[in-house]
């Protein structure tokens, strides 16, 4: 019995030799490590406007109190990502290959272009923007400190704080529209917040 193993084991040998010798080795631009599986593009489904404490990083909920300088508004999208499998070339044998790290879903961005980015609030903020008023002038993008242009964003997914607070504390209602350049237009809002100067 044990001679059987050990004629067993020796006749396996030479064919793991031969199939390693099989086995590519697979350079970063080789066919075989190209990421035809990985959905490589995205296409905006829908836009969610969050608001949140900058100071916590806490989702605020329905008619909670915030200061104004504390509150941080993130458009969102909800995306699907897609990509395609061309067809692929026939293998005697499967074959093992060390290929980089796969990029991350949708990597190649979007065809979409983002035409622009308007946040209003459904209540009155100051004598110069009342209600369903553009807010645009009084908001920064977080990231560059830079004013949100009334065209398109520097981001796809901005992230928003207040330049200065409303004229009187109370309740404020952020609505974001979002336009993409082949007209499709996406709104999302935010809960009714209590906001303080």
């Amino acid at each position: 019995m044990r001679l059987k193993k050990y004629l067993m084991a020796a006749a396996a040998v030479p064919v793991a030799l031969a199939g390693a010798a099989l086995l590519p080795a697979c350079a970063d631009d080789d066919d075989a490590c190209r990421y035809d599986a990985v959905p490589r593009f995205y296409r905006t489904q829908a836009v969610v406007l969050a608001a949140s404490s900058q100071r916590t990083g806490q989702q605020l909920a329905d008619n909670e109190a915030v200061a104004a300088a504390d509150l941080r508004l993130a458009v969102q999208l909800q995306k699907t990502y897609y990509g395609h499998q061309p067809a692929r070339r026939w293998q005697l044998l499967p074959a093992a290959y060390a290929c980089p790290p796969a990029p991350a879903p949708g990597y190649l961005g979007t065809p979409q272009v983002l035409d622009s980015v308007v946040v209003r609030s459904r209540y009155p903020y100051d004598a110069q923007h009342p209600a369903g008023a553009s807010l645009n002038d009084l908001l920064l993008e977080a990231d560059t400190g830079q004013p949100l242009p009334a065209r398109a964003s520097r981001s796809a997914e901005p992230q928003l704080q207040l330049r200065v607070p409303p004229a009187a504390p109370g309740p404020q209602q952020f609505v974001v529209r979002y336009r993409l350049s082949d007209g499709t237009v996406y709104s999302a809002q935010t809960p009714v917040l209590q906001l303080s100067r």
